[in-house]
């Protein structure tokens, strides 16, 4: 159960509305993919996917209705585009950390992250490769490294309203519906200066940043930005129940000096999908997939 709850945080963290632990409990009961089933009185309706399954797509992208759910877990994405938008666009090096605390013990995952954030569009990726792929591993990645799968990627696209997550190993992505809520642009920011910290040798202000959001829920950050050499965060964190994110930045490139039709196109492919991709209705089916996929390669 506690497993469940860990990728559950993981995955609300980095933006996504499903969990690795959902995906393998369906896979086991042998549900099939992307199977209907009638919501409770308290649940919201499954979102149909505007992308017909299981079809090589290119970069499409295709508009639907923002969708709001109650309670919402808590986006990154939304939080990183809304904390670097002094940044008109960014390429970031960072680490990524989530600390959970379960019966008096803190489970820590950190793992390698690169973030872009172009003009309110926020690509995030995580490098899972250190993650042990043994097969009796129940951690939050576990059915990704069983499958020899090493990188995750999630695109937020606020002009047409729609998230993807990639897996470039499977070739293949799901779609979630972007709600309004989830705009980074849409987040305002109250700041409070709470002191001064140096971390890695670098002198950095240490903020408590408030995120409100456009139906009024607020988050609270903490936020160490560094004081000299171009402002911009070396520390962020966010305090979720039992667990903790936090992102260490290592470095920063401001993409807005690199303006040459050259340098706009490659900034431009980072926010497309790959041609040879093929959408699936959620990660559970998507996994599958790659496992079948793996099961019938010659020995």
């Amino acid at each position: 159960m506690k497993s469940q709850s860990h990728s559950f945080a993981l995955f609300c963290a980095f933006g996504l509305l499903v969990s690795v632990a959902g995906a393998q409990t369906g896979a086991q009961r042998g549900d099939p993919a992307g199977r209907a089933t009638t919501p409770s009185r308290n649940q919201t309706p499954p979102i149909k996917s505007p992308f017909p399954l299981g079809v090589p797509l290119g970069n499409a992208q295709m508009a639907v209705p923002t969708v709001s759910m109650q309670p919402r877990p808590f986006n990154l994405d939304t939080a990183l585009g809304r904390l670097f938008a002094d940044f008109k666009a960014v390429a970031v090096g960072a680490e990524f950390e989530l600390s959970v605390t379960n019966a008096g013990r803190v489970e820590v995952t950190t793992l390698p992250m690169a973030l872009h954030v172009v003009d309110w569009r926020v690509r995030t990726e995580l490098d899972i490769s250190s993650v042990p792929a043994r097969i009796e591993s129940t951690g939050p990645f576990a059915a990704f490294r069983q499958l020899g799968i090493t990188r995750l990627t999630h695109l937020t696209l606020p002009a047409v309203r729609l998230t993807y997550l990639l897996l470039p190993e499977g070739k293949g992505f799901i779609t979630q519906p972007l709600a309004a809520e989830d705009m980074s642009v849409l987040v305002k920011l109250e700041k409070r200066l709470v002191g001064k910290d140096t971390l890695n040798g670098v002198a950095c202000e240490k903020s408590l940043v408030t995120l409100i959001y456009p139906n009024g829920e607020r988050r609270e950050a903490r936020v160490w930005q560094a004081t000299a050499g171009g402002p911009h965060p070396v520390q962020l964190q966010f305090a979720l129940n039992d667990s903790l994110i936090t992102v260490r930045v290592r470095s920063v490139v401001n993409l807005a000096e690199q303006r040459t039709p050259e340098a706009m196109q490659q900034q431009q492919t980072l926010f497309e999908l790959p041609r040879d991709f093929t959408q699936f209705a959620d990660v559970g089916q998507m996994l599958q997939t790659v496992s079948a996929r793996r099961a019938q390669r010659p020995r």
